[in-house]
């Protein structure tokens, strides 16, 4: 008891031969996997190689640590900014220095400049041209005093002191490159070692006599030496820092691990040879007579192109203020676009042709497009010559306004009597119509009308229609009496609109005495709707119909046999008429 089994110590010993190297490295990695220390090492040891590949495939790592990095930066300089300005604070002086120092140098020079120029003739001559090409007077100044000369460019490695680059003006004397550097790389050492200068107070011009200089402009790798002629704008030396700015950029890694060959900068040749810039001094010419009489009709040309413009601008004001005061033009903007007037706005149709308002001198001195969009004045003035326009009354008629009623007076024909109730209403700025005060000059037709009306209305109530037994449907053989009453009502319709009546129509459903009260009153509703629905699929307008059933207490006979049932099994008709 509590002791192993001889068998199952042969077991772990055969698992241990068959699967013992497998389960150490199982093990392996379930450690590596598990402790995180492990992966860490791994991570820092393989991360380098990673982080040199992507900069020269993809870049993909930089694209993935930029967004960090700057959120780094700016916690840093959130939570402790004096961290960071200590760090960089040695590299920034002496470029804000700098910065300041040639900033100042080229005003000082501007301001001698401006200040010798500016109470002379030339200096007025001068002002002139500033006036007339937008620049500032300064930069004019500095445009025509400044007369130089770029004879040699070199672009010399800082380190070894060899020529990377050398260029030269046309007709200018050509020394030894190699022993200029040598002689610029010597001073440079000698003014370092003599006073003791700070880290980026480099030596910047060098004189030689009254009227050549070198400037030097120094960078990180590689330094520009121009020799000049005569007195340059400041400006110049910007231009060679942004090119040395420039070649620092495009050949960082070739300056860092330069071995003596120049061939890698040839590249910069052609930027070297445009900062090969020149500038003659310009030579005081006479004023001639052609020039003083061209400046006379230029004087004259103007004076009489503002004298024109005057009386132009008065003569457009004046159209515009004519026309604003009219009545049914609204504008909405008015202005000059490639010498045409423009005007913008809206127009009643009824408005007289607005050109009227231009005299014929006016046409010719100035030309004016009128773009209109039409719309309705609700001048009275305009509602009632539109209405006129629209109902185009006879000569009997007068019409007259009244707030936004228009109302006629006199004699019409109903035709025109019809027009002005139908359309009146509908004119814009009207919103209703009275013809009280119109006579109908068609009265004795209107009386004729009205006599036919009252004869349909006798044969309606004289027509029945008869149905089946207990039934709603009609009885066989009743088409002829059914499209009679269809034809007399609707010859009743058309003719109590000429007629000016109002006509309404009852139809009345009747039953035998067969039956109880309320089965006879139900049917004959029924037949009564049946009849009416009939006429409504006719095309017949149900509003003047109205319908009633009164079963048996109207017999339309009496019942002493079954003919009599069968006349009372019927609908009849009742008409009410009103005269308008």
């Amino acid at each position: 008891m509590g002791s192993k089994p001889a068998n199952s110590e042969t077991f772990d010993k055969l698992k241990d031969l068959l699967i013992g190297s497998e389960k150490e490295q199982i093990q392996k990695i379930e450690d590596r996997l598990n402790d995180p220390m492990i992966r860490a090492k791994e991570i820092s040891q393989s991360l380098p190689d990673a982080i040199s590949l992507s900069m020269v495939e993809s870049h993909k790592i930089s694209r993935v640590l930029q967004p960090v990095i700057d959120e780094s930066i700016r916690l840093s300089v959130k939570n402790n900014p004096k961290v960071l300005a200590d760090a960089i604070s040695p590299a920034l002086g002496p470029g804000i220095r700098k910065s300041i120092y040639s900033t100042t140098m080229g005003m000082i020079q501007s301001l001698n400049q401006i200040i010798n120029h500016s109470f002379s003739i030339q200096g007025i001559k001068w002002r002139f041209e500033a006036f007339r090409t937008g620049k500032q007077f300064a930069e004019i100044v500095l445009f025509h005093t400044l007369v130089y000369q770029v004879e040699q460019i070199f672009l010399i490695h800082s380190d070894s002191g060899i020529v990377l680059q050398h260029v030269v003006a046309k007709d200018s004397i050509i020394q030894d490159p190699d022993l200029v550097s040598g002689m610029l790389t010597a001073i440079q050492d000698f003014v370092k070692d003599s006073f003791n200068t700070d880290f980026g107070d480099d030596l910047e011009t060098l004189r030689m006599g009254s009227n050549r200089s070198v400037w030097i402009e120094n960078g990180e790798q590689a330094l520009i030496a121009a020799v000049i002629r005569g007195t340059p704008p400041f400006d110049l030396r910007i231009r060679y820092q942004e090119l040395l700015e420039k070649i620092h950029i495009k050949s960082c890694s070739a300056l860092g691990e330069f071995d003596g060959d120049p061939l890698p900068f040839a590249i910069f040749k052609e930027d070297l040879q445009e900062e090969l810039k020149s500038q003659d001094r310009e030579k005081p010419t006479k004023i001639s007579p052609l020039l003083v009489c061209i400046l006379i009709a230029i004087l004259s040309l103007s004076g009489i192109w503002a004298f024109t413009a005057f009386k132009t601008s008065q003569i457009w004001n004046q159209y515009l203020n004519q026309l604003k005061a009219q009545k049914g033009v609204i504008i909405l903007s008015a202005e000059k676009q490639e010498g045409k007037y423009q005007i913008y706005g809206l127009c009643d149709p009824a408005v007289q042709d607005h050109n009227d308002l231009l005299q014929q001198q006016v046409k010719n001195r100035i030309t004016i497009i009128h773009h209109w969009e039409n719309y309705y004045s609700l001048d009275p003035q305009f509602v009632l010559n539109r209405a006129v326009k629209i109902l185009k009354p006879p000569l009997t008629i007068k019409l007259e306004l009244s707030g936004d009623i228009v109302s006629a007076r006199g004699k019409a024909s109903t035709a025109w009597i019809d027009t002005f109730r139908t359309v009146a209403s509908a004119i814009p700025g009207i919103n209703g119509f009275n013809d009280d005060l119109v006579q109908n000059i068609d009265k004795e037709q209107q009386d004729a009308e009205r006599a036919k009306l009252n004869t349909a209305l006798q044969e309606l109530m004289s027509l029945k229609i008869y149905f089946q037994n207990n039934s709603t449907k009609f009885i066989q053989g009743q088409e002829k009496v059914l499209e009679q009453v269809f034809t007399t009502i609707q010859n009743i319709q058309m003719l109590q609109h000429k007629s000016k009546a109002f006509v309404q129509i009852v139809i009345l459903g009747h039953t035998d005495s067969s039956g109880s009260k309320n089965i006879n009153m139900k049917l004959s509703r029924s037949r009564a709707e049946n009849f009416l629905n009939y006429l409504i699929v006719k095309g017949i307008n149900p509003a003047f119909f109205t319908i009633s059933g009164v079963g048996n207490k109207k017999p339309l006979s009496r019942e002493a046999n079954i003919a009599d049932e069968s006349y009372n099994r019927a609908i009849t008709f009742k008409t009410f008429l009103t005269y308008q």
